[in-house]
């Protein structure tokens, strides 16, 4: 695999990401038990910051290869473990709302991994039209100018 080093970067990068938010936002894990619309709204961001997380960082990695590639999927699992470990190791506040907090957070990670290979590979595409224009623009200025 030629794209390795990009890879373990990318996976130690998004883990890092991904424990750093959960650290910083476990205070407010206890707004998601809040039975008022407060607890929802909360829920909804912690699940759009991990859907983010993912989208994001799969897209980006799959601009740059050539064919369809599971790593979106890894970095899924890897965005999803520490705020998962977080809540069972720790006594985050959430009561009840524990199920329904670690559920959001696999959704969100599944809905972001296969967002972002979809979007990655259309990024994957324009990318390598890009490419094929500026090698073919290059091509020309050599040749033009012998």
């Amino acid at each position: 695999m030629d794209n390795l080093p990009r890879f373990i970067f990318y996976s130690s990068g998004v883990l890092i990401v991904s424990a750093v938010f959960t650290l910083f936002s476990s205070e407010f894990l206890v707004k998601i038990s809040d039975p008022t619309y407060v607890g929802t709204l909360f829920l909804l961001g912690f699940g759009l910051v991990y859907l983010n997380i993912v989208f994001v960082t799969g897209r980006r990695f799959m601009r740059r290869l050539q064919g369809v590639n599971p790593a979106p999927y890894f970095f899924g699992l890897l965005v999803a473990a520490p705020p998962l470990i977080w809540v069972q190791i720790y006594d985050a506040g959430l009561g009840d709302f524990e199920l329904t907090f670690m559920f959001t957070v696999m959704l969100a990670c599944g809905l972001g991994a296969l967002l972002g290979h979809r979007a990655g590979i259309k990024a994957q595409i324009k990318f390598q039209q890009n490419l094929r224009e500026y090698l073919n623009q290059d091509e020309e200025k050599h040749e033009n100018s012998n």
